[in-house]
């Protein structure tokens, strides 16, 4: 058994029946580390690296608790409280990936975005949710 592997054995060891991670803590991870970046940036580092640790350390006492169902309730409410938030994230995150071979357009009526294949010249796009038909050149 070489070293690495005692070292995950130790570790799996030491987090059986703790928490761990979820969608919470890795936020939390990651706004601390935006806040630390921040507080480099602008010069506001006391300050920031104050608010950043303590997330941090918040993050890291959530994966290591052994109240499983009180983090997994906490996580339960993040998750509900930020699905808009989320959402618009993927949808951006896809029209990011997929901008080389769709056009996005807005409809002028519901405002619902659609997507459309580039390279199809002008055409007439009709919304799926309300019905509105406009020209625009994909």
């Amino acid at each position: 058994m070489s070293f690495l592997d005692k070292i995950r054995e130790k570790m799996s060891h030491f987090m059986s029946g703790r928490y761990g991670s979820d969608q919470l803590g890795f936020t939390m991870v990651i706004t601390a580390l935006v806040l630390t970046l921040i507080g480099a940036l602008t010069g506001l580092s006391r300050v920031t690296t104050i608010l950043a640790d303590v997330i941090l350390i918040l993050a890291f006492v959530r994966m290591f608790s052994k109240d499983r169902l009180k983090r997994a309730n906490e996580n339960k409410i993040f998750l509900e409280k930020t699905v808009g938030v989320r959402r618009k994230l993927v949808e951006w995150w896809n029209r990011i990936k997929n901008i080389r071979k769709y056009h996005y357009y807005t409809c002028p009526k519901c405002k619902k975005l659609l997507r459309v294949p580039r390279g199809a010249g002008n055409i007439t796009i009709t919304c799926r949710a309300c019905g509105e038909k406009f020209d625009k050149k994909a």
